[in-house]
């Protein structure tokens, strides 16, 4: 009887982070998996369960490109969900960000690995704006939505602005929200 091949875990999850990227979520299964790899469904059974256990571990994998790429694209570094980097992402990785923040229940399933870029934004208002707290968050999540809408607008093709202008627009609208607390 010949032996089973194991394959690493981390290869397997590599691969279906590279299906996700080019063909989206739906994409992701064993048999495609098994085909992207060049082997037969067994040793991807071997490392996983099934699908259920697979995505359960490539949220985190994903949320890590999504923090890395935010943070490369940013000047100084620093991850936000409301600046230009996450529009970028959007564009560039349309069906990884639709996955990490398009989908069903999507934040109750990576909140957990958002919640350290959060509270460094808010910490950082905090900082910036002088305001507790609550009103830090309150801020971070209005500056978020904004961005949200742009970026998932983009992602989605339901519109094709340039970054210039979608530049102006966040600026914009950081004023507008700002405005009560610069005194």
């Amino acid at each position: 009887m010949p032996a089973k091949k194991q394959i690493p875990k981390s290869m397997i999850l590599s691969a279906a982070l590279k299906l996700l990227k080019e063909q989206g979520y739906e994409a992701v299964t064993i048999r495609q998996l098994a085909e992207e790899l060049g082997c037969s469904t067994q040793p991807i059974y071997l490392s996983f369960s099934g699908m259920e256990e697979l995505r359960r571990e490539l949220i985190p994998l994903a949320v890590r490109d999504f923090e890395t790429s935010l943070q490369a694209a940013s000047k100084n570094g620093v991850c936000r969900l409301y600046d230009m980097p996450y529009i970028r992402f959007a564009k560039e990785t349309p069906r990884l960000f639709c996955f990490l923040f398009m989908r069903a229940n999507a934040f109750s399933e990576i909140k957990q690995a958002l919640l350290p870029i959060i509270e460094r934004s808010v910490q950082e208002l905090m900082a910036v704006y002088r305001i507790d707290h609550e009103e830090a968050d309150l801020l971070h999540d209005r500056l978020w939505m904004n961005a949200h809408g742009i970026a998932a607008m983009i992602a989605t093709d339901f519109c094709d602005w340039d970054m210039e202008k979608v530049g102006r627009m966040l600026a914009d609208c950081k004023s507008a929200f700002t405005k009560q607390y610069e005194a």
